[in-house]
């Protein structure tokens, strides 16, 4: 791969994920350490990262940035949504109230349960209003701060609002999974999703491919609260592995 290309890939995962490891670029980029080090100096002289032990995470300004562009984060890895959306169907079949988080993923997937008349869905996403107004699901939205940048609810009062509440299923979404659990780039958005995990009775999560193998900045919940993952295509068998080990049905 060369170095274009490689600042690429490496631009791409900042923006999806948070943040990079040296070592884990230096084995799947197939150059050494020094290499990628040398790319991260690059990329931080450019304003895209900011160096870490070990790493480098995403520049809080261009994460800000990019949290304000909701429809292109849409227009990312679109057809693996859509088959993640289309893969969640079944299991939701006989569902009377779910939730989902307000990632992209989530949002897409509601599209496919516009006309569930039988469902509530509650959420803090502002944006699945967008793709639910003219269908027949009953909305129920968390109130609470409204966050511009990623179209969604939060603080206290849209934390509170949740503790009257108790959902069948819980769909979301997140930035990384590794053996150890789930993570996420933003704790405001952390807290809501845990939130909601607290007061749902199954949790799917909705991952695609890229986000096996990868963290970010704070941890969002353990594998063993999780009852299902929905992914666009067929995981190694270490990962199959991984779920067997914590009695996660994988979809996919």
């Amino acid at each position: 791969m060369g170095a274009k290309d490689r600042l690429d890939q490496i631009r791409r995962e900042l923006y999806e994920v948070g943040q990079v490891s040296v070592g884990d670029l230096s084995r799947r980029l197939g150059v050494t350490e020094e290499t990628i080090r040398r790319d991260l100096e690059r990329l931080e002289s450019e304003g895209v990262l900011k160096r870490t032990y070990g790493g480098a995470i995403l520049n809080p300004v261009q994460q800000a940035q990019s949290d304000t562009q909701f429809d292109k984060r849409v227009s990312r890895s679109a057809e693996e949504k859509r088959v993640i959306a289309l893969k969640v169907l079944p299991l939701l079949e006989n569902v009377s109230t779910i939730a989902i988080d307000s990632s992209t993923t989530a949002v897409e997937s509601v599209k496919q349960l516009a006309n569930r008349e039988d469902m509530t869905l509650l959420t803090n996403s502002v944006a699945a209003l967008r793709v639910l107004e003219t269908g027949a699901l009953h909305v129920v939205l968390t109130g609470g701060e409204f966050n511009r940048e990623t179209l969604s609810l939060r603080g206290d009062a849209a934390k509170r609002a949740l503790d009257q509440y108790h959902i069948d299923t819980l769909l979301f979404s997140c930035k990384g999974i590794d053996s150890g659990g789930t993570y996420d780039t933003r704790p405001e958005e952390v807290e809501m999703k845990q939130r909601l995990m607290e007061r749902s009775g199954r949790l799917i999560l909705l991952a695609d491919h890229t986000k096996f193998g990868k963290t970010a900045f704070v941890k969002l919940a353990s594998l063993d609260v999780i009852s299902c993952i929905v992914t666009d295509r067929k995981p190694d068998d270490k990962w199959r592995d991984v779920m067997k080990e914590h009695d996660i049905r994988l979809v996919f």
